[in-house]
């Protein structure tokens, strides 16, 4: 019952903070950030957990709604947030870091659910995590660069 209070309450101040924030990048950019990162990560939580069986999810309803929490919002609206607190003309070691630390707190959160046993590990540990999280960050700068030449070009006929 304590890490549902706790995933909720991560969750609304993760809402509540791209809300606040001053954000680098458009209202379409951002949709379309976050719509490909959350296929990217259901997808990769789908062929790890069930088709690998290589991370158990807890079968309790209560710890269950946690991990869909974890998975459907926290970790896109996380990356989100990590790059958008990112200015456009950093160097490239700020991002670097940038992406380190936003993949860190990711982590952390990773750490909460197994310390309360919502996910178990079989075949996989926290480092996987933490380059998967990176790995996110990178994808996301594609599409966000992707989006951007895709958007600036316009539709020749």
């Amino acid at each position: 019952m304590m890490v549902l209070a706790i995933i909720v309450y991560i969750a609304w101040l993760g809402i509540s903070v791209f809300y606040a924030m001053k954000k680098t990048y458009s209202k379409f950019e951002n949709s379309a950030l976050l719509f490909c990162v959350f296929i990217f990560d259901i997808n990769r939580s789908w062929i790890i957990s069930d088709e690998l069986k290589i991370i158990e999810y807890s079968t309790a309803p209560l710890e269950y709604t946690v991990y869909i929490i974890h998975r459907t919002f926290i970790t896109p609206l996380l990356i989100l947030i990590g790059l958008n607190s990112i200015q456009r003309n950093s160097s490239f070691l700020i991002k670097g870091i940038s992406i380190l630390i936003s993949s860190l707190v990711l982590l952390l959160i990773k750490v909460v659910l197994l310390t309360y046993d919502v996910l178990t590990f079989h075949q996989w540990n926290l480092f996987y995590d933490y380059l998967y999280y990176v790995f996110l960050h990178v994808l996301g700068y594609f599409i966000l660069y992707g989006y951007k030449s895709f958007v600036s070009k316009g539709v020749k006929s």
